[in-house]
């Protein structure tokens, strides 16, 4: 079972200031969690639905009035929040930052455009209202509050990632206070940093409080069979697959010689089981055998490996499972990969993970959830008192046809 992530946009921004991993990110490092989608951002991804690859266009980007008059439908102020407005010009800055070419604006559409203009400014009516929210509780964005953040993160990591961090930022000649110092200065950062622990404390933290060993085990139980183990063998085997070139020949025949060998080796086994290893290493064509005397990464009944990445040929898994006893070896066994003789080395049973070892996660997962509604029902009833998106100008009627 995976523990679910915020969703929303609003919690996505807020989460994507995480200091430490933003530290490593701008070594190049390592990634941070998604950024928020900027306004550009949705008339790219309206583009890419439709197809339309900019990179492949050859043209200058749109310049503020070339989008602004696209954009003709968009009132100005596009929305009114706290009092304060959103001017369209926001909008259209942003986009001419975003260097997209005209060409990509008018194959788009006015109806798509609108629908992605009408996202963003929710969008941004939201990310003001978490800002609001979040200077009110004392979260004020500031060169300080980064810094101090930065400080306390980088404290906590483990020594060699310290290192890390520090060693890439060697390489282009920082230090980690000159960095901490240069990222603390940056005003999208202080924004995210603040949101990011408002979010936290105010919704987060508080969940966590209000779920309770009742809740978790309900979740636990409901979802019992994500945290079952099933039934396994761990086995080991021989390998004689079909000369490809005698069996594009004759078939046949050259199944006939994988057979006599693979006969040949059980006989031997018959009269000393101890020598599997060493036939393993000396006949087995498969590499397991010279790796590891042919012993093969465990598996269920439907052949699927239990640490994932793969499944077994379900002749041989079935074969496997029908060995009773560790030690024990089958006949001769064909599969599509040639003859198999086949050693049980052991059976697990079935298993369960147990709550405990899973409380946390299921903890966090509800946690999650909650604060996610919390965090939407905030938002829905700010914007409800305190926010108002105007209407667009009507769509423009298409052209009458001339006969």
């Amino acid at each position: 079972m995976n523990v679910m992530k915020f969703t929303g946009k609003a919690v996505a921004l807020c989460f994507a200031a995480g200091i430490a991993a933003a530290a490593l990110s701008a070594c190049g490092d390592k990634k941070t969690e998604e950024q928020p989608a900027q306004p550009g951002a949705e008339v790219q991804d309206q583009a890419q639905t439709q197809g339309l690859q900019m990179q492949d266009l050859d043209m200058k980007p749109a310049t503020a009035a070339e989008i602004t008059e696209v954009l003709a439908f968009l009132p100005d102020p596009v929305a009114t929040v706290y009092g304060e407005p959103i001017a369209r010009k926001e909008i259209i800055d942003e986009l001419v930052s975003q260097e997209v070419p005209l060409e990509i604006y008018k194959q788009i559409g006015e109806g798509s455009l609108r629908q992605a203009m009408s996202k963003q400014i929710e969008d941004m009516v939201k990310d003001k209202i978490m800002l609001k929210q979040a200077e009110k509780a004392g979260f004020k964005p500031s060169a300080e509050f980064v810094a101090k953040e930065m400080k306390e993160e980088f404290a906590e990591l483990p020594k060699e990632e310290q290192e890390e961090i520090e060693a890439a930022l060697k390489e282009r000649g920082l230090t980690i206070e000159t960095h901490m110092k240069e990222t603390s200065e940056n005003p999208e950062i202080q924004k995210k940093a603040a949101l990011s622990k408002f979010v936290h404390t105010e919704f987060l933290d508080k969940a966590k409080k209000n779920v309770s060993d009742e809740d978790v085990k309900k979740l636990y139980d409901e979802n019992i069979e994500g945290f079952k183990k099933p039934e396994g063998v761990t086995v080991a085997h021989i390998l004689i697959q079909l000369d490809e070139e005698k069996e594009a020949a004759d078939a046949e025949a050259a199944d006939k010689e994988a057979k006599a060998k693979i006969d040949a080796i059980y006989d031997e086994l018959l009269k000393d089981p101890a020598s599997f290893d060493k036939l393993a290493q000396e006949k087995s064509d498969c590499p397991s055998g010279k790796r590891d005397n042919g012993k093969l990464p465990a598996f269920d009944k439907d052949g699927t490996l239990l640490d994932g990445g793969g499944a077994m040929d379900q002749t041989f898994a079935s074969a496997a499972f029908g060995i009773e006893k560790a030690g024990q070896i089958t006949k001769p066994v064909k599969t599509q990969f040639g003859y198999h003789i086949i050693k049980l080395i052991e059976k697990t049973p079935e298993e369960v993970t147990p709550i405990e070892k899973v409380k946390d996660k299921l903890t966090e997962y509800l946690a999650a959830e909650k604060a996610q509604a919390d965090l939407n029902k905030m938002l829905d009833d700010e914007i409800a008192k305190n926010a108002k998106i105007n209407d667009f100008a009507p769509a423009k009627e298409a052209p009458a046809e001339t006969k």
